[in-house]
Parts: structure tokens; sequence; C-alpha cells
């Protein structure tokens, strides 16, 4: 590793980006996976290969996190009765997900790149326009 490179890897950077991160998905109710990837390809260098596969183990600690806090605002029991549809958006986000990796893993590296700027800039547009000021 380079000593540029591993300047830029400090764990204090990790930190702070991590606490914002965290505040800005907090927030919106996401686990921040869409402001960290960004993070860690353009900040930290990670490969758009490693930072996916980082990202999404950082996303299920995050969620699964969330979630035992989050309860005591939206209790299990009221969580579970809505179980049909949590286990279809279950199933299809894990065939999803299984379908996705297989290809990343196949993509070149530079493709990869311009799928994932495509898909921020498609959320960013998504969370810019797709909201409603009024509602309460």
């Amino acid at each position: 590793m380079t000593p540029a490179i591993e300047t830029q890897r400090n764990p204090v950077s990790a930190f702070l980006g991590g606490a914002v991160i965290g505040t800005l998905g907090g927030l919106i109710g996401l686990g921040g996976a869409e402001f960290r990837l960004p993070l860690l390809i353009g900040m930290f260098r990670f490969p758009a290969l490693e930072a996916v596969i980082l990202n999404k183990t950082m996303s299920l600690i995050v969620v699964a996190t969330a979630l035992l806090f989050r309860s005591r605002a939206v209790p299990f029991a009221d969580v579970a009765a809505n179980w049909p549809i949590i286990v279809n958006l279950l199933a299809g986000s894990l065939i999803g997900a299984w379908m996705g990796a297989a290809w990343a893993t196949r993509l070149k590296s530079e493709t990869l790149y311009r799928v994932i700027a495509t898909m921020l800039v498609l959320i960013a547009i998504i969370l810019i326009l797709g909201h409603d000021a009024t509602v309460g």
C-alpha cells in the first residue's frame, strides 16, 4: 500500500465519515449505503467491487442495529403483522442481490464504476424529486 493511500484510510477520517453518513442515513431511513459508497471509492480509494462488498457488509450491520433501536418507535408486533409484504420484499431483494453480485463479479472494473455512478445519480434524482415537502 502506498503512503498516499494509507494516509487517506486513517481511522479518524473513517469514523467522521461514518458519523456523517449515519446521520444522513438515519434522517431519511436508509442504511447509508447511498452515501457510503462514494466515500469508500472516492476518499478511501477502494476498488469498485471491494467497495460494494464492504458496503453491503456494513449495511447489514447498520440495518440490523437500527431494527433493534427503532423497535421502541415501531413494535415488532406491528412489523410482523405485515409479514407477507416483508417476506416478498426479502425474497425479491435476495434474488436481486444474488444476480447483482454475479453480474458485478463478471463486469470490467470501469463498467462497474459507470454502473455505480449511474445508479447513484438516479438515486440522487429520486431523493430530490421524490418527496412531498407538504406532508406532515
